[in-house]
């Protein structure tokens, strides 16, 4: 039995972990179908979201390994002790780390297996982001050291680039072992929605962590704007949570038209519910969301931002920069105007991500990466 552990940093609503998921329940290792993904998280998130989502992983016969049952930052320090554990005890033959702390936690891991002369079991890492490490130079410099001839995805142009710069910034050498795998979605299935439509109005939804990374404290800004123009002709719908909460709850309570709800399992299903989704995103990896809308034929109208652009067709009609209050501000009076030829625009963002960013495609080109990594000579 050949087992892969996906690192994640918790079972929670995120790209990064969406993709873990995906593969633990598709991909196979050559024609042989002997084989175990474990998802091991450094931590519990403890909300509805995360219990459902257990269940569902669970239910597909995948077990759930937790390293920690402490706070976030206690648990960077259980974490890696935890982590040896796991190895020891389950002797992994690849471990696939996502996204920046479980990087941090696994590099621990590594040293101290090092240390105690145990080998290490084959490295792949992910890069899910297009910024590595931005505020936290020393720990990025001690995490990259750690980390020599793994097998590198990026799951865009840009998220391997920044790979690639913060190796060249520590005077590290690069991975021969390189690839760009994009993001993929399967086409939603319409399922129920808990959604408060308000069918009088046009219906916006923001989905995704409450965080500055997400452009949640720009959109804030904007929704007051908007509600003040254009007297309430829209509906938002703002679905997560994060650092920024209270500032969401606090609108919400000011205008009666933003609805709050806390993050939604299986959101692919019920995007169709809104006439748009809105990404004011910094930065991204490469933004599932942005793909899942598209899936699902809701126009995403979306910030200029690395990783987010690539999703969306050239020339889209939608796009702004954040800093420009203006610019969205035209959008949304075309948008009630109508002029805007909305199922052209379906048609074109489907027809681009269903060439580009199937579920299936990425499935396979994993399991290449997975079959390939396997049979690599230490």
């Amino acid at each position: 039995m050949v087992k892969i552990s996906q690192l994640i940093t918790s079972v929670q609503l995120g790209g990064a972990e969406n993709v873990a998921f995906n593969l633990a329940r598709g991909c196979k290792l050559g024609d042989s179908n002997n084989i175990e993904f474990i998802i091991v998280e450094l931590y519990q998130t403890k909300n509805n979201y995360s219990k459902q989502k257990r269940k569902e992983i669970s239910s597909k016969g995948i077990r759930i390994i937790s390293l920690s049952k402490c706070s976030k930052r206690i648990s960077l320090i259980i974490a890696p002790f935890s982590l040896l554990i796991h190895v020891l005890k389950e002797k992994p033959q690849i471990i696939h780390s996502h996204t920046d702390l479980p990087d941090f936690v696994l590099a621990v891991c590594l040293r101290i297996l090092s240390l105690l002369h145990i080998s290490c079991p084959k490295i792949i890492r992910t890069i899910h982001n297009t910024e590595l490490w931005s505020t936290h130079d020393k720990i990025a410099r001690f995490t990259e050291k750690t980390f020599e001839n793994d097998w590198i995805i990026g799951v865009s142009e840009v998220s391997l680039k920044a790979y690639n710069q913060i190796r060249f910034k520590n005077h590290l050498h690069t991975s021969h072992y390189q690839n760009i795998i994009h993001n993929g979605c399967s086409i939603p299935v319409n399922n129920k929605h808990p959604f408060k439509i308000d069918k009088l109005k046009i219906n916006i939804a923001f989905c995704g962590r409450f965080e500055n990374q997400k452009g949640i404290d720009i959109l804030l800004k904007r929704i007051q704007e908007i509600s003040k123009r254009f007297n309430n002709k829209f509906a938002f719908h703002l679905i997560g949570n994060g650092t920024y909460m209270n500032e969401v709850n606090r609108l919400s309570s000011a205008i009666e038209s933003v609805q709050v709800y806390a993050s939604v399992p299986n959101i692919s299903d019920k995007l169709y519910a809104f006439d748009f989704i809105i990404m004011p995103s910094r930065f991204e990896g490469l933004a599932l969301l942005s793909l899942e809308a598209s899936f699902s034929k809701v126009p995403v109208i979306a910030a200029y931002a690395p990783g987010l652009t690539e999703t969306l067709p050239t020339d889209w009609p939608l796009l702004f920069h954040l800093d420009s209050s203006e610019e969205l501000m035209v959008i949304i009076q075309k948008i009630l105007n109508k002029k805007l030829n909305l199922k052209v625009l379906k048609e074109d963002a489907f027809s681009f991500v269903n060439e580009n960013f199937s579920l299936n495609r990425m499935i396979k080109s994993y399991s290449k990466i997975y079959l390939d990594c396997y049979e690599q000579k230490a």
